[in-house]
This record gives C-alpha cells, structure tokens and sequence, in this order.
C-alpha cells in the first residue's frame, strides 16, 4: 500500500496539535474481533455497510483458521509484553452467530490455552439476536461468552430499521431469542443486556416501558452515528435546539421516576458518575473522555481503530498493520489508534475551556469529524450532551443530601451557569 494513498486517509490535523504524543501508550485491554464480516440484517444506519465504508466488501465472510491462530499468538505476545492479566475478547462483527458453532468452539478453546494461565481471557459477543436459539445458548454458556443484544424498541420501532436484506423486519426473531433467555436462569450472569440505537420518532418513554415489559436489566441507549459533514437525522448545523437531549430528558425523567436501581440505562449512569466524581472509573469513550485500551482485529487480520470511525470516509479505519505480519504493539505507529486512545487529551481548543467536557468528554470521537478539520472540533451532539448534563446535575442537585454537594462544585464549579446550550450552536 503506497504511502500516499494512506496519507489520504490520514486526519487533517495530527496529533500532535491534540496531546503531548510523549505521553505513555495506551495498555490495549479490550479486543474487538471482527469474526465475520457479513451480516444478516441490512439496519438503515448500520456504520459497517450503510455509511459509506465499502471496505467489507473485501473482507472475508468469516475470519479463516490461520488469522484466528494468528490472532491468538499476537494477543499472547502482547499480553505478556505488557503484563496484562485480564483481556477481553469481543466476537462482533457483521453478525457474529454467521462464524458457526465450531469457530466459537474453536477459537474459545484455542485462546484459553495459549493465554491461560498467565492473562485470563474474557469472552464477550454483541449480536443482532436473530439467530439465537436453545442450541446456541447452550454452548454460549458451555463456554462463558457473555452477550448482549441489539432490539430498538417495540416492533414498529425495531422494525423501521433493523430489517433483513428482503426487507422484512427483525422484532419478532429477536423478542423470541430474548424470551429463551430470560427463561433460562443459567443464563442471567452472561446476557449484558440491550443496545438501542436512537429514533426521534419513537416516544422514548413508551420505549422505555416496552424494555422494562419484556424484563431485561440494563439497557444502552445510542446516539444515531454522524458527523459535521454528515450529520445524524434532525440535527441541522447552526440551530440551537437539541432534539436528542429533549428525547433523553424524557427518558431520564421516567426512569428517575421509577427510582429503580436494579434497571440500569448506562449513558445516565456514566453522566451521573461524571458528574458526582463518584467513580471516574466509568468513563468511557463517549461520556467522560476516558483513555481507550481498544482496538479491531478485522477478520482479514488487520489492526484497526474503533470500527464506528468508519462513518468518515471510504476505508478511513485502515492502517497497515495485521497481526498475520505485525506485533499488536506495531499498531501505535497509527496516529489514527493513539488520537483515539488519547481521549479527552484529544480534544479541540473550544472542549478544553468547556466546563461540560470534565463530564462529557468531549462527546464520542467519530461524532467530531470534519473533512476540513479532521476531530479539532466540537461534537456534532454538543447542544445535546450539554442540555442533558444540566438538566441531569439540575435533578441530581435536588435529589442529594447538601452533605455531597461539595462534590458537585469540585467536579465542575460552573457547570449550571457557564454553558447555555441556546446559545451554543454546533457549526
């Protein structure tokens, strides 16, 4: 691959002009594997297939026996180069049910035995849930993959864009999977739960019910991906409403209201640790700019950032790394890997003198993309991220005792008063 071909997919401005790139590496702790590289739903926002990205169309459906033993040698490798005792493995992909039953049982017992006992591997897997059924459970458990599923809300929501590549929709597959599941008390320590990606059209607190009907515990409530040059549905560069924090205010009010600690919605619970200082542990690369030990291991073998930097551009996530000819810690010569890792150390002058980034972070990195100014900018979801933090530190404020309001003033002392999100337009 020629120099100048990835230079073009290089981001405007280096790191250089984000953090001090002296500063120490990132110990990569968490693996995304992209076992197959196919999916069996066709989702209209889906930012593998449908954001303008076509690397997938060279990948292979599933990643072969030499990458998954490559694989596995460089994670050993680096594991124990860098002393890391616990790593977790994420199967994602496309769907990653399409990879069968033996790569599951192959990869699960090929990596136990090369990192065992020194770095104790965590199996975890994000699929579509349409293809779950008793036998898959059975071995999911068989051999300690946790899971999580993805379901937008109620079958008319779901539906809207979680279909199949005849156009039918996904609902009623996945309601089965997840009743096969709840029913199964074996079960309970492996399923993490449900990803939602959100929909304006949908009302968030019928949505919110749907979820809390069919029985589940946690839910994780997404932002539609986009970015300054192509943003997410209803928001509109220059405007000064924030249809996304309003849908959220909704939700939180809701599930604030119920007062049910046992129903977890993680993108209000990271917002609330934020802003308590409680547990700066929590953060997280869209909430809080935590530092990000993750990279994609892509089912031809290449190592890549996160995989939703693919809404910037046709094959922008591609580096020249592969654990097939490289070392995992090759892959820091990425600019592209330590921007991402560097978190809210990356952030644009305008984030730095916010008082919201202590919570927000900045907002999520492929959110703050532009072709002019690579992420030197502000979060497309700014004006959103900032009215919901206030009107969370608005409602925690009421709620707490005055005995930890301290807490609140030391983690972010203008946090109500110095952001007005009317008057804080995203350009």
């Amino acid at each position: 691959m020629g120099a100048g071909r990835k230079m073009d997919r290089t981001p405007p401005a280096t790191i250089d002009s984000f953090f001090d790139c002296t500063l120490p590496v990132v110990p990569i702790q968490t693996f995304i594997l992209k076992i197959a590289g196919r999916c069996n739903l066709n989702c209209s926002y889906c930012y593998v297939y449908n954001k303008g990205d076509l690397s997938y169309r060279t990948q292979p459906k599933v990643m072969p026996r030499r990458v998954v033993d490559a694989t596995i040698i460089a994670l050993r490798n680096y594991c124990s180069d860098f002393d890391i005792e616990r790593v977790h493995l994420l199967f994602h992909g496309g769907e990653p049910l399409l990879a069968g039953e033996d790569f599951f049982r192959y990869f699960v017992a090929t990596a136990n035995a090369e990192l065992l006992p020194a770095t104790v591997p965590v199996f975890s897997m994000q699929t579509n849930g349409t293809l779950l059924d008793q036998r898959w459970l059975d071995l999911l458990r068989s051999l300690e993959v946790g899971f999580g599923i993805s379901l937008d809300g109620p079958e008319e929501v779901n539906d809207a864009n979680r279909v199949d590549h005849r156009g039918r929709g996904s609902y009623a597959r996945v309601r089965r999977a997840i009743e096969l599941i709840l029913k199964d008390g074996r079960l309970e320590d492996l399923f993490g739960g449900l990803l939602t990606v959100i929909d304006l059209d949908a009302d968030p607190v019928e949505l919110y019910r749907h979820h809390r009907e069919l029985g589940v515990h946690s839910v994780d409530f997404l932002l539609p991906d986009g970015h300054h040059d192509n943003p997410p549905p209803g928001v509109r560069a220059g405007a000064t409403d924030a249809p996304y924090a309003d849908w959220l205010i909704r939700l939180f009010d809701a599930w604030l209201r119920d007062g049910d600690a046992s129903f977890q919605i993680r993108i209000f619970e990271n917002i609330l640790d934020m802003i308590l200082g409680a547990n700066p542990a929590s953060a997280t690369d869209s909430i809080g700019g935590a530092q990000n030990g993750i990279v994609v291991i892509e089912s031809d073998g290449t190592i890549e950032p996160v995989d939703v930097l693919k809404i910037c551009g046709d094959r922008f996530t591609k580096t020249d790394f592969s654990v097939v000819t490289s070392a995992i810690s090759d892959a820091y010569q990425s600019d592209l890997i330590r921007i991402y890792q560097a978190g809210a150390r990356a952030l644009c002058q305008t984030c730095r003198t916010c008082p919201i980034a202590s919570v927000c972070g900045g907002g999520y990195l492929p959110h703050r993309y532009s072709r002019a100014n690579g992420f030197d900018n502000p979060s497309v979801y700014c004006r959103d991220l900032t009215r919901l933090i206030l009107h969370i530190r608005e409602k925690v404020a009421l709620a707490i005792p005055e005995s930890v309001h301290h807490k609140l003033a030391r983690r972010a002392p203008d946090l109500v008063t110095a952001v007005d999100p009317a008057t804080n337009p995203v350009s």
